[in-house]
């Protein structure tokens, strides 16, 4: 039987009860890499894979709703689809099913990260198809690197990263960076590039939100000489100074609309004209952009052309907080100390174990930026000497009150003990009330986001008049 066309786009099969437990995945896959579908039932799923057997299809299901326990539907799907990448969660954490083979799931998790995950499966699917033998897969467990580049960091999730980053190094695809401010975007940026097969051409970076609106054609594009009053020579834009090589747009977001329109067209047509010219001028670039706001809201409030994210989102990669891996804490601190002693000619301090801990301990709203601050901070005002408690910023020594209070309380547990979940509530509450019910600022005291939160608001049945 002669074999389907291969679709333009892998099928995401999100197979649900009625509980609609993985239901808000379909919020966090981008539409222009994947083709996202929901069922509530495991029948309907594999009606469709019965339909198209031969299409990409990775499949997502939750053990704790599968109808069959999830190895019975697994057992049914890879019948009627062998190729099928079938991804199931459970309690225990979820596992990949993928040619013939089953790998622990220890890369980011579900949700912020999906679309990073996704893209890593299809790729291995895609590689398979293609008669060249299957690397060793980032979902099973391995020594994790401690560096990929410019980055620095063995957490799981930045692993993922680096994965994805070689899996992509033979591609001239656009790249979309989304994470928190301080995080390292342009760092992922660089090392795409620097691993590419563009690294011989020049690296240019611009920050659309540090230039007004009135100058960023012309940064941009460039201009011609006389096509305003400050124009008295002709000048050349990014686009032409990175031709060769990869142009990162950071801050995105921040682009105005009628430059979105602009944008777009270059990136469709590969050419562009200068201000106040008539020449069009080819160019060959590879676009990375990076925000650190939510592009799909803003495509959903029409503050951001839809057109353009699709462009931009081929290969999406989100970077995480640095609370959200707090196991690259050491590694980073480690470096920035070495960094900062050879730039002042200076030898690292030694710093006491009380210290050391709280730094460990803080949440860092401003991620690896603000902790590569602390650094110097500490190099420049404190005396030759240990580094102590005293030294660290308040803010940073507030989490050690927290953890030696957190400490007594451990050593009054109770012999029957208490449920996790009674703490947490309590923990929760006792922040709210620290911030005065502002919940921003109680998820930076937990060391978790915001989101979570939420969640566990939601959890716990905490209403605005509990908080």
């Amino acid at each position: 039987m002669r074999k389907e066309a291969r679709a333009s786009k892998p099928g995401v099969l999100i197979v649900d009860d009625r509980n609609r437990t993985l239901h808000s995945l379909l919020r966090f896959i981008s539409p222009g890499a994947f083709s996202p579908v929901w069922v509530s039932e495991e029948e309907q799923a594999l009606e469709l894979l019965r339909k198209k057997p031969h299409r990409e299809w990775i499949v997502i299901i939750d053990l704790n709703s599968s109808e069959t326990g999830g190895g019975g539907f697994l057992h049914k799907a890879r019948r009627i689809a062998p190729d099928a990448a079938i991804l199931v969660t459970g309690p225990l954490g979820p596992f990949l099913y993928k040619g013939g083979s089953f790998y622990e799931f220890c890369g980011p998790t579900l949700k912020e990260q999906i679309d990073t995950i996704l893209f890593e499966i299809s790729h291995g699917v895609a590689e398979r198809k293609g008669g060249q033998k299957d690397p060793e897969c980032r979902f099973a467990r391995k020594e994790p690197r401690e560096r990929f580049g410019a980055i620095i960091g063995r957490s799981p999730i930045l692993n993922g990263i680096y994965e994805l980053i070689e899996s992509i190094k033979g591609s001239g695809a656009a790249v979309l960076i989304q994470g928190e401010s301080g995080t390292g975007k342009e760092l992922v940026a660089k090392t795409i590039h620097e691993t590419s097969l563009r690294r011989r051409g020049p690296f240019v970076a611009l920050n659309c939100g540090a230039i007004p609106a009135a100058l960023m054609e012309s940064e941009l594009f460039g201009h011609e000489r006389g096509a305003f009053t400050t124009a008295l020579y002709t000048r050349k834009g990014k686009f032409e100074i990175a031709c060769g090589g990869t142009l990162f747009l950071d801050e995105i977001g921040a682009l105005d609309r009628d430059l979105q329109v602009l944008l777009l067209r270059v990136l469709q047509e590969k050419e562009f004209q200068r201000v106040g010219g008539n020449s069009t001028h080819k160019t060959d670039v590879r676009v990375i952009a990076a925000t650190n706001q939510d592009l799909q809201k803003a495509v959903q409030l029409d503050q951001f052309r839809k057109d353009l994210y699709y462009r931009l989102n081929v290969v999406p990669i989100y970077l995480p907080p640095l609370r959200e891996r707090k196991e690259d804490i050491p590694l980073l601190l480690e470096h920035f100390f070495r960094k900062t002693a050879g730039e002042l000619h200076r030898p690292a301090p030694d710093v006491c174990e009380e210290a050391l801990e709280a730094l460990f301990n803080y949440g860092y709203p401003g991620n690896i930026r603000e902790l590569a601050n602390i650094v110097e901070r500490l190099f420049v005002m404190c005396p030759p000497g240990p580094v102590s408690l005293e030294d660290l910023p308040p803010e940073v020594r507030e989490t050690a009150g927290f953890s030696n209070r957190a400490a007594d309380l451990l050593k009054e547990l109770p012999e029957g003990g208490i449920p996790l979940q009674v703490v947490e509530k309590q923990l929760i509450l006792k922040t709210l009330e620290r911030t005065s019910g502002n919940k921003c600022d109680a998820a930076r005291m937990l060391g978790i986001t915001r989101r979570l939160l939420y969640l566990r608001l939601a959890q716990y049945g905490l209403t605005r008049a509990d908080v």
